[in-house]
Protein backbone atom coordinates (compact mmCIF):
# COMPACT_ATOMS: atom_id res chain seq x y z
CA UNK A 1 0.00 0.00 0.00
CA UNK A 2 2.83 2.38 0.87
CA UNK A 3 4.45 1.62 -2.50
CA UNK A 4 1.24 2.52 -4.40
CA UNK A 5 0.92 5.83 -2.56
CA UNK A 6 4.57 6.66 -3.24
CA UNK A 7 4.17 5.77 -6.92
CA UNK A 8 1.03 7.89 -7.25
CA UNK A 9 2.69 10.84 -5.53
CA UNK A 10 5.74 10.56 -7.81
CA UNK A 11 3.61 10.37 -10.97
CA UNK A 12 1.35 13.30 -10.10
CA UNK A 13 3.72 16.02 -11.38
CA UNK A 14 4.12 14.15 -14.70
CA UNK A 15 0.41 14.52 -15.52
CA UNK A 16 0.90 18.18 -16.44
CA UNK A 17 3.96 17.57 -18.65
CA UNK A 18 2.08 16.71 -21.86
CA UNK A 19 1.80 19.80 -24.05
CA UNK A 20 0.84 20.40 -27.69
CA UNK A 21 4.56 20.53 -28.47
CA UNK A 22 5.38 17.03 -27.11
CA UNK A 23 2.06 15.25 -27.62
CA UNK A 24 3.03 13.77 -31.01
CA UNK A 25 5.84 11.59 -32.32
CA UNK A 26 8.79 13.31 -34.04
CA UNK A 27 7.82 14.42 -37.53
CA UNK A 28 4.24 15.20 -36.49
CA UNK A 29 2.63 18.14 -34.76
CA UNK A 30 -0.56 18.38 -32.75
CA UNK A 31 -3.50 20.23 -34.31
CA UNK A 32 -6.08 21.05 -31.63
CA UNK A 33 -8.83 21.86 -34.17
CA UNK A 34 -8.89 18.19 -35.16
CA UNK A 35 -7.43 16.68 -31.98
CA UNK A 36 -4.92 14.88 -34.19
CA UNK A 37 -1.21 14.68 -34.93
CA UNK A 38 -0.54 15.77 -38.51
CA UNK A 39 2.60 14.98 -40.45
CA UNK A 40 5.03 17.88 -40.44
CA UNK A 41 6.13 17.65 -44.07
CA UNK A 42 8.92 20.22 -43.88
CA UNK A 43 10.60 18.45 -40.95
CA UNK A 44 10.57 21.64 -38.89
CA UNK A 45 8.13 23.16 -36.47
CA UNK A 46 5.59 24.83 -38.75
CA UNK A 47 4.37 23.72 -42.15
CA UNK A 48 2.68 26.42 -44.23
CA UNK A 49 0.72 23.95 -46.39
CA UNK A 50 -0.79 22.19 -43.36
CA UNK A 51 -1.51 25.54 -41.73
CA UNK A 52 -3.26 26.74 -44.90
CA UNK A 53 -5.33 23.54 -45.10
CA UNK A 54 -6.34 23.85 -41.46
CA UNK A 55 -7.16 27.55 -41.87
CA UNK A 56 -9.32 26.79 -44.93
CA UNK A 57 -11.19 24.05 -43.08
CA UNK A 58 -11.64 26.30 -40.04
CA UNK A 59 -12.95 29.12 -42.23
CA UNK A 60 -15.48 26.70 -43.74
CA UNK A 61 -16.55 25.57 -40.24
CA UNK A 62 -16.79 29.18 -39.01
CA UNK A 63 -18.82 30.18 -42.06
CA UNK A 64 -21.10 27.16 -41.65
CA UNK A 65 -20.61 26.07 -45.26
CA UNK A 66 -20.24 22.62 -46.74
CA UNK A 67 -17.58 21.32 -49.14
CA UNK A 68 -17.59 22.96 -52.53
CA UNK A 69 -20.25 21.66 -54.91
CA UNK A 70 -19.55 23.78 -57.99
CA UNK A 71 -19.80 20.89 -60.42
CA UNK A 72 -22.65 18.46 -60.36
CA UNK A 73 -23.27 15.85 -63.03
CA UNK A 74 -26.98 15.13 -63.46
CA UNK A 75 -26.33 11.89 -65.38
CA UNK A 76 -24.46 10.28 -62.46
CA UNK A 77 -25.94 12.32 -59.59
CA UNK A 78 -22.42 13.40 -58.65
CA UNK A 79 -22.44 16.62 -56.61
CA UNK A 80 -26.15 16.63 -55.76
CA UNK A 81 -26.97 17.81 -52.23
CA UNK A 82 -27.88 15.07 -49.73
CA UNK A 83 -28.46 14.31 -46.06
CA UNK A 84 -28.06 10.52 -46.33
CA UNK A 85 -27.33 7.78 -48.88
CA UNK A 86 -31.09 7.49 -49.45
CA UNK A 87 -31.02 10.94 -51.10
CA UNK A 88 -28.49 9.72 -53.70
CA UNK A 89 -30.70 7.70 -56.05
CA UNK A 90 -30.01 9.13 -59.49
CA UNK A 91 -27.15 7.48 -61.33
CA UNK A 92 -23.93 6.01 -59.92
CA UNK A 93 -23.40 8.56 -57.12
CA UNK A 94 -24.98 6.51 -54.34
CA UNK A 95 -22.90 7.63 -51.34
CA UNK A 96 -23.68 10.80 -49.35
CA UNK A 97 -20.22 12.29 -48.73
CA UNK A 98 -20.24 14.47 -45.61
CA UNK A 99 -17.45 16.65 -44.27
CA UNK A 100 -16.35 15.07 -40.95
CA UNK A 101 -15.46 18.52 -39.58
CA UNK A 102 -19.06 19.73 -40.00
CA UNK A 103 -22.07 18.90 -37.81
CA UNK A 104 -23.87 15.74 -38.97
CA UNK A 105 -26.96 17.85 -39.70
CA UNK A 106 -25.12 19.78 -42.44
CA UNK A 107 -25.75 18.54 -45.99
CA UNK A 108 -23.23 16.58 -47.99
CA UNK A 109 -22.91 15.77 -51.68
CA UNK A 110 -23.71 12.60 -53.57
CA UNK A 111 -20.49 10.85 -54.58
CA UNK A 112 -19.46 7.72 -56.44
CA UNK A 113 -18.20 5.11 -53.96
CA UNK A 114 -15.31 2.75 -54.82
CA UNK A 115 -14.39 5.03 -57.73
CA UNK A 116 -11.55 5.01 -60.20
CA UNK A 117 -10.10 8.33 -61.41
CA UNK A 118 -12.06 7.99 -64.67
CA UNK A 119 -15.36 7.77 -62.74
CA UNK A 120 -15.03 11.31 -61.38
CA UNK A 121 -15.36 14.38 -63.61
CA UNK A 122 -12.50 16.88 -63.89
CA UNK A 123 -14.10 18.80 -61.01
CA UNK A 124 -13.45 15.86 -58.64
CA UNK A 125 -10.63 13.64 -57.50
CA UNK A 126 -10.98 9.96 -56.64
CA UNK A 127 -9.64 9.69 -53.07
CA UNK A 128 -8.87 6.82 -50.71
CA UNK A 129 -8.91 7.92 -47.06
CA UNK A 130 -8.56 4.49 -45.44
CA UNK A 131 -5.17 5.57 -43.99
CA UNK A 132 -6.33 9.06 -42.95
CA UNK A 133 -5.43 10.61 -39.61
CA UNK A 134 -9.04 11.62 -38.89
CA UNK A 135 -11.53 8.88 -38.03
CA UNK A 136 -14.34 10.61 -39.94
CA UNK A 137 -12.34 10.38 -43.16
CA UNK A 138 -11.54 6.70 -42.58
CA UNK A 139 -15.30 6.04 -42.56
CA UNK A 140 -15.56 7.03 -46.24
CA UNK A 141 -15.49 4.13 -48.74
CA UNK A 142 -12.07 3.30 -50.19
CA UNK A 143 -12.24 5.45 -53.29
CA UNK A 144 -14.79 8.26 -53.33
CA UNK A 145 -15.19 11.30 -55.62
CA UNK A 146 -14.20 14.45 -53.69
CA UNK A 147 -14.57 18.01 -55.02
CA UNK A 148 -11.26 19.17 -56.54
CA UNK A 149 -11.27 22.22 -54.24
CA UNK A 150 -11.06 19.87 -51.22
CA UNK A 151 -8.50 17.35 -52.52
CA UNK A 152 -5.40 19.22 -51.28
CA UNK A 153 -6.93 19.61 -47.82
CA UNK A 154 -7.79 15.96 -47.33
CA UNK A 155 -4.41 14.85 -48.70
CA UNK A 156 -2.86 16.76 -45.78
CA UNK A 157 -4.80 14.45 -43.47
CA UNK A 158 -3.44 11.26 -45.06
CA UNK A 159 -5.81 10.60 -47.98
CA UNK A 160 -4.41 9.66 -51.39
CA UNK A 161 -6.15 11.07 -54.46
CA UNK A 162 -5.92 10.49 -58.20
Amino acid sequence: MRFAITLAAAALPLAGCVTDANRCLPGYRYTPQYDACLQDTDGGGEDAAIDAAIDAADARVDAGTTPSTDASDASTGLGSTCQSDADCKSGRATYCLKDPTQPTTDPGICSIPHCQASDCTSAYGCCDCSAALITGLKAWPAGVCVPAADVTTIEKFGCTCQ
